[in-house]
């Protein structure tokens, strides 16, 4: 018993959960999570309701060099993250413009929209108007399944918290640093872990 004590206290291990999973927070795995798409994840969540909860991976690049075919069709301006195992086929998008500027945008929280009118992006991109951390691009998404990831939680698995709105937006910016010093504590030693590999 006193081995297990001490396996669960183990500061590379998740503690008890504060916050709620909601649009607009953010989830982040264990390092040493044995699952190997979320391992060392951090998640922006986008939509959480009694159907689903969706998110996007925000420290998964892909890598365009290996994956050609994203430059060959010409589908995107900038980079482009790995945001889940869940319609792989789909190039989905966050952006910091209004509903007014792009079309059928939804906003998550604090001036973070989903979605909207990709024609309208574009244009915004080849004048010059907006740049690359107006806008960032996954390939496909993270999804749930009712009280899945309230599961995932309990079991710490994942751990709530907030990440402020330039951090979500920032593809090439150190995530994982920025989403674990926001949580402080015990968790101040997973600042220095190893960065995840790039994803390809």
């Amino acid at each position: 018993m006193k081995n297990k004590k001490l396996t669960e206290e183990s500061p590379l291990k998740i503690g008890d959960n504060w916050l709620k999973p909601q649009k607009g927070r953010i989830l982040i795995s264990e390092p040493f999570a044995g699952d190997f798409v979320f391992k060392k994840s951090v998640v922006y969540i986008v939509e959480h309701s009694e159907q689903q909860t969706m998110g996007f991976i925000l420290n998964k690049p892909v890598d365009m060099d290996k994956n050609p075919f994203f430059k060959i069709i010409g589908l995107l301006p900038y980079e482009l993250s790995f945001g889940g195992p869940v319609g792989m086929n789909r190039i989905l998008y966050l952006h910091t413009l209004d509903s007014e500027t792009i079309p059928g945008s939804k906003e998550i929280f604090d001036g973070v929209f989903l979605g909207g009118n990709y024609k309208s992006v574009m244009k915004l991109v080849e004048s010059g108007k907006i740049g690359e951390k107006d806008v960032r691009f996954f390939l496909g998404c993270a999804v749930w399944s009712p009280k899945q990831l309230e599961r995932e939680i309990a079991s710490k698995f994942w751990i709530v918290g907030n990440l402020p709105k330039d951090k979500i937006m920032d593809y090439n910016g150190d995530v994982w640093a920025s989403a674990v010093k926001q949580l402080g504590g015990r968790y101040k030693l997973w600042e220095d872990l190893p960065s995840n590999p790039m994803w390809n």
